[in-house]
């Protein structure tokens, strides 16, 4: 979320006296569902699980990575400490995180921050990845896996929406998010263009952050041949489906038609060419979304409707028999919980899984990352904690229809 949006968050604040009842913390929740505390935290933003139960989590704003030991207690000392730029939050700083899938042999783990850079005396910064490698909870032999990006745009207009979430797929290669530098009204043209990699989801070899192969545009002497898809604002949260392989991400304008799309190889969403104006969210020819979410009782298209979803995370209906296979979205943004954000799940539907065809409010209080624990339970995080969803038994049933 940029400074921008960090203001009408505020604005949300100072207009909401009551939060909404119910779905709170860990009281009561739909599906027969609870929500317990797993480890108080700073500000967590993105969170991995090890194949040995341990959860990576990182504090986005102080750079430290941290460690929940499989039988839930914290680790004392940080897994490692990153220098990382704020100077924009709260966009910058720690926000992805990524275990390797060769973890129990390699013992490897990714992240992605911005990196603090200066142009004179102006503060800038540039999206960076590097490699840790496990030795009984501590980082070592830091790496640099990617640094080749551009440099955000320095201060006064510092340049938002840069690094975002880091993600392996079931192909084996990295996947970053990377937002367009706030560049969509000043150089859009950079955006647009496939030599650069902002406003882009890359598809990485994670040995050392070299174009995967098979990308879609390896064959472009022009082109950044890390791009997998392009025509992005705020392509942070992404999910990758567990069977399909299918990408599925968030995106959008600068404060309404916030999409849930399928991300699919060399195709280009649209930013920002035709996007707006606000209220029409088919507006450029872009490659329709599968779904879009809004603020209670407003339209996708409604100025300022936006939720900022920050997290994406597939669960399995065989750990979660009350809700079924899901999709969960943390939204930090909503107006009925005093700007505290919500958990939602949406249930995908079609041959396809292209449709929405349920999309219910789980818990308030979401902001940050979402992952999945080893033995299918889903983590999520606010402002100071990081919450586990119990599982109910009783069968799936849906709880509130579409907004």
């Amino acid at each position: 979320m940029d400074r921008r949006h960090s203001l009408v968050a505020t604005a949300l604040i100072l207009a909401i006296s009551l939060l909404a009842a119910g779905c709170g913390g860990s009281g009561s929740l739909p599906f027969g569902l609870r929500s317990e505390v797993v480890v108080r935290a700073d500000r967590v933003g993105p969170m991995a699980f090890a194949p040995d139960g341990r959860l990576f989590y990182g504090e986005q704003y102080t750079g430290a990575i941290r460690v929940l030991q499989a039988d839930g207690q914290p680790q004392t000392e940080p897994f490692a400490q990153i220098p990382v730029a704020t100077a924009a939050a709260p966009d910058w700083g720690l926000t992805g995180l990524a275990v390797d899938r060769d973890f129990d042999n390699n013992h490897f783990v990714y992240a992605y921050f911005t990196q603090p850079l200066t142009i004179g005396d102006a503060p800038t910064a540039r999206p960076t990845v590097v490699r840790f490698t496990d030795a009984n909870g501590i980082g070592e032999n830091q790496t640099i896996i990617a640094d080749n990006f551009p440099e955000t745009v320095p201060a006064p207009t510092i340049g938002f929406n840069a690094n975002g979430r880091a993600r392996f797929g079931p192909d084996g290669f990295l996947y970053l998010s990377v937002g367009d530098y706030d560049q969509f009204g000043v150089q859009p043209d950079r955006v647009r263009s496939l030599s650069e990699p902002i406003g882009k989801l890359l598809r990485l070899n994670a040995a050392d952050g070299s174009a995967a192969p098979g990308n879609p545009f390896a064959g472009d002497a022009t082109a950044d041949p890390r791009i997998f898809a392009s025509g992005f604002r705020e392509p942070f949260p992404f999910a990758i489906h567990p069977e399909t392989g299918v990408v599925y991400g968030t995106d959008n304008t600068t404060g309404t038609c916030e999409e849930l799309n399928i991300i699919e190889a060399g195709m280009d969403y649209s930013w920002p060419v035709g996007e707006f104006p606000f209220a029409d969210c088919s507006a450029g020819g872009q490659k329709p979304a599968i779904h879009y979410f809004a603020q209670p009782n407003r339209q996708p298209g409604d100025h300022l409707s936006f939720v900022e979803v920050s997290g994406l995370a597939f669960v399995d209906g065989s750990r979660y028999p009350s809700l079924g296979d899901s999709l969960f979205v943390c939204e930090t943004i909503r107006a009925d919980t005093a700007s505290k954000g919500a958990l939602r799940r949406v249930v995908l539907s079609g041959p396809s899984l292209n449709q929405v065809s349920s999309d219910d409010l789980i818990a308030n209080e979401c902001k940050g990352d979402l992952t999945v624990s080893p033995d299918g339970t889903l983590y999520y995080a606010n402002d100071g904690e990081v919450r586990r969803l119990v599982p109910g038994s009783s069968p799936a049933t849906r709880a509130s229809g579409l907004p």
